[in-house]
């Protein structure tokens, strides 16, 4: 059915160059995790300049489907904000987007952006008659308000614009790392072949987020049932 089943995970670090005079939004750059802290800026005219590291950020891809709920929901507890996206080649809402809308407001995430990605397979007229169906959608629900930004993530297109609002829209909550560590698990991987004797069980991959406190190797952990 070409729909999201599991949570999805995907690590970014957001640059913007060191130099103010460096148009924006332009400036404003988003790479792997695995790259330098201090690149050199790609921006015609500045590439002489370096870049800063701004953020580190990770992204859950949650489910939108009303019989994915639990998942949804589970991946929207470890959230600081969200990104809702809406596809502009189809009408709005869609079903989906209605459920993710559901549990961004039952989480209380108040940091949200809107992405109206896809428009470089419609029309502006077209784009432009969504925007005002997607502001009528959001109208009076925790997301009223929440900037909404034309997007094409195949052509990345106005990506720094996201990049932009995910730093200055988005504050960085206070971490706690001096109280005793405890993580909330979103999704495990099962690492053993099919069929494996009980013997043979090598346990598994717990992925999720610290909610505070820090894990270190050897330290003695409780599983414990959400």
């Amino acid at each position: 059915r070409n729909i999201t089943i599991k949570l999805g995970y995907a690590n970014a670090k957001i640059y913007k160059c060191e130099d103010e005079a460096c148009p924006r939004p332009q400036c404003y750059r988003a790479y792997g995790s695995s790259k330098e802290d201090n690149p050199m800026c790609e921006v015609p005219g500045w590439e002489g300049k370096r870049m800063k590291l701004l953020r580190h950020v990770s992204f859950v891809d949650c489910p939108g489907h009303d019989i994915l709920m639990a998942t949804m929901l589970n991946g929207a507890a470890v959230m600081d904000g969200a990104l809702l996206l809406i596809a502009a080649n189809e009408t709005c809402p869609q079903p989906q987007t209605s459920e993710h809308l559901a549990a961004v407001e039952i989480m209380r995430l108040g940091h949200i952006i809107i992405l109206q990605n896809k428009v470089d397979l419609i029309q502006e007229s077209v784009a432009a008659n969504q925007q005002e169906a997607i502001q009528k959608f959001i109208q009076g629900t925790i997301a009223d308000g929440s900037p909404v930004v034309p997007v094409s993530a195949q052509l990345k297109y106005n990506i720094d614009v996201v990049c932009e609002y995910l730093v200055n829209k988005i504050p960085v909550p206070v971490r706690d790392f001096t109280s005793s560590p405890e993580m909330i698990v979103i999704r495990s991987f099962d690492v053993n072949k099919p069929g494996s004797e009980v013997d043979e069980i090598e346990g598994g991959v717990a992925g999720g987020s610290i909610l505070k406190g820090v894990l270190k190797m050897g330290m003695e952990i409780e599983v414990r049932p959400g």
